[in-house]
């Protein structure tokens, strides 16, 4: 019995669907699964943040850059925050703050801060791809045990875990868990100062039990990677270096603590480089780029000065089933 035209154009209009539906399957699986993220803090007004910007767009132009708080330092002469938020209109969208020791006061323009960026809570959480990201105050509301604040991580963490959709987790704030000595003299700074301490022991154990992948922070100005390391309860400014691998992580224990507090506003000179610091620089600014990689399995951070050159790279690959979310959220959950 001949095939009647209309059936024909049926049966092509349902493989054309078909098709169709598999390629925008891909499409997405490609942006979603593999998602790449950019950060840098303390970026100051200056033409170096200017440059900071055109290094993060040169890298992969990230679907969302970490902004690891101080800004346009206001009380050192700009008259709002309209300069910096100049400089990074370019990714303005993209770009998601944390807040720093310059934006926590009314002088600062914290209200300004909050709206710019549509925040209601200093303290937030959002899913990109199959990445949770967590972004925690440092410096306007309290961190500490028993805080709403340390309270909603461990509510984000908990879930995030769990998920098989959630591959990596991610933790940004302004002020570091852990230091290099260095120029600062901001008890914020220091490696034995109340802040890191604060951190450390109200947080890091938890980040091992949950399964948190890399920790970021500005505020010292300069560029700082751990190895991966595990928090030690006997000495906690003494964490476990659990690899020795210079740059190629499988399934590590612990997490990789990266301060990139080399946007454009002056540098702190370092010191000897501890024990648990796999590199450090103190001479250029620049920005880290973080991409998920190899179907979702490795997350990839590679540092670039803004003259270009790529002066840090490291790898963290799962072994397991990679997960996938197929898209970012659009809805932020805080206090």
């Amino acid at each position: 019995m001949p095939v009647s035209k209309k059936l024909l154009c049926s049966i092509f209009m349902a493989s054309t669907l078909s098709l169709s539906v598999i390629i925008i399957s891909m499409q997405v699986r490609s942006v979603f699964a593999e998602p790449n993220f950019g950060a840098s803090g303390d970026w100051g007004c200056g033409s170096n943040a200017g440059k900071t910007v055109s290094n993060i767009r040169s890298h992969n132009s990230p679907e969302r850059v970490f902004a690891l708080g101080d800004y346009s330092y206001l009380e050192e002469g700009s008259s709002s925050d309209d300069c910096w938020l100049n400089i990074i209109s370019a990714i303005k969208s993209r770009t998601r703050i944390t807040i720093g020791n310059h934006e926590d006061d009314s002088a600062e323009g914290f209200s300004s801060w909050m709206s710019s960026f549509g925040l209601s809570s200093t303290y937030y959480a959002f899913t990109y791809g199959n990445a949770r990201i967590i972004v925690m105050d440092s410096d306007k509301n309290s961190f500490s045990s028993g805080s709403s604040q340390h309270s909603f991580v461990k509510s984000q963490l908990q879930p995030a875990s769990s998920d098989s959709n959630i591959k990596w987790i991610i933790v940004y704030i302004h002020k570091p868990f852990y230091t290099a000595s260095n120029s600062c003299s901001s008890s914020g700074c220091t490696n034995t100062g109340s802040v890191a301490t604060s951190l450390r022991n109200g947080y890091h154990a938890m980040f091992d039990q949950y399964g948190v992948d890399v920790v970021l922070a500005g505020h010292v100005h300069n560029y700082q990677r751990t190895f991966p390391i595990k928090y030690d309860p006997a000495s906690p400014s003494s964490p476990t270096r659990t690899s020795t691998a210079t740059t190629e992580y499988f399934d590590p224990i612990g997490q990789i603590y990266v301060i990139v507090g080399t946007g454009g506003q002056g540098i702190f000179g370092l010191g000897s480089k501890p024990y648990f610091v796999k590199y450090q620089q103190d001479d250029r600014f620049g920005a880290l780029d973080i991409n998920i990689e190899n179907n979702g399995y490795t997350l990839a951070g590679r540092y670039y000065t803004n003259d270009g050159v790529k002066r840090d790279v490291f790898t963290i690959t799962k072994t397991g089933t990679a997960q996938y979310n197929f898209g970012p959220s659009l809805s932020l959950s805080g206090k």
